[in-house]
């Protein structure tokens, strides 16, 4: 194996290993709510700050990503979310008794989070050519997918069995190793200073951002006055509004948004990416209800019912990625497309004496298709972008795609609470509602899913050599 084969393949273990731990400990922290609340003896209000800060300081530091490698370069920033990572994994470790050591370590983690996600594919596609990316984005997925699936198991058994401080020691060998490796084996990149940080801009971005996104989470919580995030909301379009007008006049912007003028390919995959996020996230929070509030399902078997999806999205992410490298038609895609509509459409339709195997088949389906689509759709954006644009695009799609899903599960949340009553009041059951609630919900999932249709064929459409296999172009 050449020299240059052994340092790609070394970075590519260096990032998919910070990557596996950062998304391990976050999906193992989202179930432990409850257990917080015991152990700190807090409310679940109080509680539900663990959670939140870890996404809030996560979906401001994304944005801020670009401004960050334009003075630090790509490999240093990504050390500096993973020390931060590493660090704090530390101190939590240490002072994990502390509830508000707690809360700061989660904001460090998703500080961390925001300067790695957006880079870690970056970096990976200086390494790796357009006619292989499609596989390297399957392994990233592969991972990425698997990280989720057993991080709420090994959380509880953690509390459960072990003592808290593990859920922050676990994560010091992953972030020591991928440290050692991203120094050792990561080329230099030198800093670009091209742009000109204005205080009042980026000031003006993180309170857009901020406010939006705690708008966003605090709509479907009853114990805040709806005035609350009705006004941030309101104020956090209206910073929105004026940062875009601020940074239409400046010759290099914080977020090069104008990417999304210039390059049509990667606006259409950014569409349908959003989307995706979207509906997952929807489904997300749809079909456990479903399970236990209609199949009566218990809360462990619930969550293995998404077994299946994470083992078929690892399986066909890589299947997904070998046909976007093969340079052939896209509409594979399009397939992915409609098997997670259809999945999602017939809990709609199915009684409630349906066979566990068909609710177990159906979630599989969804797996194929997220697997199809998801994480291909994303490398075909990038791909179609200058690799100098690379970190900023992805940046921005991460930026959207987060507000994207946090809007759909507010939304969704918000018509579950007033729909389920509404239909009481008309004189049938609360459980009735709420099966006819979630019925609705998943006929709106399934049908945005199938809005992105004629997107995957324009952008099959466009040729324009942005996933290349051996140097051809998409065919028709």
């Amino acid at each position: 194996m050449k020299a240059f084969d052994i340092k790609k393949h070394s970075v590519l273990l260096a990032i998919l290993i910070g990557a596996f731990s950062l998304v391990l400990t976050n999906s193992a922290f989202n179930i432990l709510l409850p257990s917080f609340v015991r152990m700190y003896g807090i409310s679940t209000a109080f509680g539900g700050w663990i959670i939140i800060l870890y996404i809030l300081a996560m979906t401001i530091t994304m944005p801020l990503t670009s401004v960050v490698v334009d003075r630090l370069g790509r490999k240093n920033t990504y050390i500096l979310g993973l020390g931060l990572y590493g660090l704090f994994s530390i101190v939590g470790g240490l002072f994990c008794q502390y509830v508000q050591v707690v809360l700061l370590v989660r904001v460090m983690h998703g500080i961390a989070a925001g300067l790695m996600i957006p880079l870690s594919l970056v970096l990976l596609f200086d390494y790796y050519g357009k006619e292989v990316r499609g596989r390297v984005v399957g392994a990233w997925g592969i991972l990425l997918m698997i990280a989720p699936a057993i991080g709420p198991t090994l959380g509880g058994a953690i509390v459960q069995f072990g003592r808290v401080e593990l859920l922050f020691w676990i994560n010091v060998p992953f972030a020591f190793f991928s440290f050692l490796l991203c120094c050792t084996q990561i080329k230099r990149y030198p800093p670009a200073y091209r742009k000109t940080i204005h205080l009042q801009g980026i000031a003006l971005m993180v309170l857009s951002i901020a406010s939006l996104s705690l708008g966003i989470q605090m709509v479907s919580n009853p114990t805040v006055p709806r005035w609350v995030p009705c006004l941030l909301l309101a104020l956090g379009a209206a910073a929105l509004v004026r940062f875009i007008q601020k940074e239409n006049a400046k010759e290099e912007p914080l977020i090069r948004y104008k990417l999304l003028r210039r390059n049509p390919v990667f606006t259409v995959s950014l569409l349908i990416s959003a989307i995706q996020d979207a509906v997952m996230f929807g489904v997300i929070f749809v079909l456990p209800l479903i399970f236990q509030e209609v199949f009566h399902l218990s809360p462990s078997v619930t969550g293995a019912m998404f077994i299946p999806t994470a083992l078929f999205t690892s399986l066909f992410v890589w299947i997904g990625g070998s046909l976007v490298d093969s340079g052939k038609s896209l509409k594979f895609i399009a397939y992915g497309i409609g098997f997670i509509a259809v999945s999602v459409l017939a809990f709609a339709f199915v009684p409630k004496e349906v066979s566990f195997l068909v609710l177990l088949l159906l979630m599989a389906l969804r797996g194929i298709g997220n697997g199809l689509s998801d994480m291909t759709v994303t490398a075909i954006g990038l791909n179609s972008l200058p690799e100098e644009d690379l970190h900023e695009g992805s940046a921005l799609s991460n930026t959207i795609q987060r507000l994207a899903s946090s809007f759909a599960v507010m939304l969704l949340s918000v018509y579950y609470d007033v729909r389920w009553q509404m239909i009481v009041q008309s004189g049938e059951s609360a459980e009735y509602a709420k099966w006819m609630a979630l019925k609705e919900e998943c006929i709106a999932l399934g049908g945005l899913m199938l809005l992105t249709l004629p997107l995957v064929l324009v952008m099959n459409g466009k040729k324009a050599g942005v996933v290349v296999g051996n140097g051809k172009e998409p065919a028709a």
